[in-house]
């Protein structure tokens, strides 16, 4: 494995029958932005195809919750894109408007 390719992937599962799955790289910005713009493609076709091993589908409701954060601190800067939306009997469902 080369030293900028550092890979770690998991997923958990909770009492709540909760999962969640989380994979991180190094790479550079052109690789980035090339899985970017297939999550973006996902989200606007409604299914999000994580291909791999460890690889998942997620389908995406016509409406959803998107939270942006940007984070600093001294040692380290942290920028998240978080979409999120309710779950009902297991399927995703827009989330009502006045959550907006």
């Amino acid at each position: 494995m080369a030293d900028d390719e550092h890979e770690s992937e998991t997923e958990a599962e909770s009492e709540a029958d909760e999962t969640e799955r989380e994979g991180e790289r190094v790479m550079n910005r052109s690789d980035g932005a090339a899985i970017l713009r297939e999550v973006a493609d996902g989200v606007e076709n409604g299914t999000i195809d994580i291909e791999g091993e460890d690889g998942f589908t997620v389908d995406v409701p016509e409406r959803f919750e998107l939270e942006v954060e940007y984070e600093v601190t001294d040692d380290e800067a942290e920028f998240e894109v978080e979409l999120e939306w309710p779950m009902e009997d297991g399927e995703p469902v827009a989330p009502d408007e006045e959550h907006e």
